[in-house]
């Protein structure tokens, strides 16, 4: 390993942050992420959050929810974050693909990443912002969950001490959710030239390795195994689980990261510059 490993992948990571926070482009970002969740909060969170208060109080949590296929949404003590729980297991992995598409390939396009290798390694260059995109997207995620926190003290101040521990809960599982998929975008962006390209190749995998894999196991059963690999294969089971509960797939998307950046990591350090 590098003598000045870390330091060199916090720098990056530094750098990261900064392009996103610091720059013309990530403000204009940022600002595009903050003005499309305000309209999911005010509207289709807040009115499927009050659907769920009526349905617990008029239905006492019965067949209704079992009918629309969201019956868990009555196993969580606070409606605002059950309905978040869902809408963030779809947005934020999807927003990742996207967000963490242009680790080092527009670098590598650009000609600047053979310079910037010239001062750190490989490994620093390609997990300082593997760990940067990773720190935005928690940041991001922390921000849309202390936003429905406020939904929450806004319906019922006294929920607060009840609320505070699904916060944490919900606030880590969805990075983990999301950790697999900018894992994926770090190995892909390591090999592609573009962000355009990293980010069809991401959705191609995703697809059609999911289809493919999916008719496979559905014949020969040994094979299901694979299945775990591919990012968000857990998905649909997290929506089924509640508050702490959520981490008991932790170890799906752990697993998937370490090998995705494994694999990354051996792709950038046998890549082109």
């Amino acid at each position: 390993m590098h003598p000045g490993f870390f330091n060199h992948l916090l720098l990056i990571s530094q750098f990261e942050l900064k392009r996103f926070f610091a720059t013309r482009k990530g403000l204009l970002s940022l600002l595009t992420f903050a003005v499309v969740w305000y309209f999911i909060l005010l509207y289709p969170l807040r009115f499927a959050a009050d659907m769920v208060v009526q349905g617990k109080g008029f239905m006492e949590g019965s067949s209704f929810f079992d009918f629309i296929g969201l019956s868990s949404l009555q196993h969580w003590s606070i409606a605002e974050f059950a309905v978040y729980w869902h809408f963030a297991l779809f947005i934020f992995p999807m927003l990742s693909i996207t967000l963490a598409a242009d680790q080092t390939c527009s670098d590598r396009e650009r000609g600047t990443l053979r310079f910037i290798t010239l001062r750190s390694s490989r490994d620093s260059v390609f997990f300082g912002r593997f760990a940067g995109v990773m720190i935005i997207q928690a940041l991001l995620i922390s921000a849309t969950a202390l936003t429905t926190l406020g939904l929450v003290l806004y319906r019922d101040a006294t929920l607060l001490s009840s609320a505070l521990p699904n916060l944490l809960a919900i606030t880590v599982s969805v990075v983990l959710a999301v950790l697999p998929f900018t894992a994926m975008m770090a190995a892909l962006s390591a090999k592609v030239k573009s962000v355009r390209q990293a980010t069809l190749w991401a959705i191609l995998i995703w697809t059609f390795l999911a289809g493919i894999l999916s008719i496979l196991a559905y014949y020969l059963p040994a094979l299901a195994f694979f299945k775990c690999l591919i990012p968000g294969y857990q998905l649909s089971d997290l929506t089924e689980l509640s508050e702490w509960q959520t981490l008991q797939l932790a170890y799906i998307p752990l697993l998937q990261s370490l090998v995705l950046l494994a694999v990354g990591r051996w792709i950038m350090a046998r890549q082109a510059l």
